[in-house]
């Protein structure tokens, strides 16, 4: 059981990093190609942004919270849940950035979420 909770945690974590980096790049600008990425300017409005160190954490958080739980569950039941935190980025992506979902998009994740909820079921 704990070391589900330390999935939801990732899961949960990895959603929260996605819209701070996003919210952060949002800040950045918008970058239009390789050269425009690798400037030393870009570079450090990105990794000086606020939003984007925070991302960045609750990557790393969540990362070390990940290989407790690998420690005792089979990756072929626990990586596939990962998928939720594409569910959980595009709601808080709606909430928070005022992002537009179209129908296709909430089918693929009802898609996602039916079969994580397979894979639970099947056990770990």
């Amino acid at each position: 059981m704990f070391a589900l909770i330390l999935v939801a945690i990732c899961i949960f974590g990895a959603a929260i990093g996605q819209i701070l980096m996003k919210s952060g790049m949002n800040q950045v600008g918008e970058i239009r190609n390789m050269g425009q990425l690798f400037t030393l300017d870009t570079l450090v409005r990105m990794f000086t942004n606020p939003r984007i160190i925070a991302g960045i954490l609750c990557y790393g958080i969540a990362l070390i919270l990940w290989l407790g739980a690998m420690s005792t569950l089979n990756a072929s039941f626990i990586y596939p849940l990962m998928s939720l935190a594409y569910v959980l980025t595009a709601i808080f992506a709606m909430i928070y950035l005022k992002e537009s979902i179209t129908i296709m998009h909430w089918i693929g994740i009802a898609c996602v979420v039916v079969g994580c909820f397979l894979i639970v079921r099947t056990g770990y």
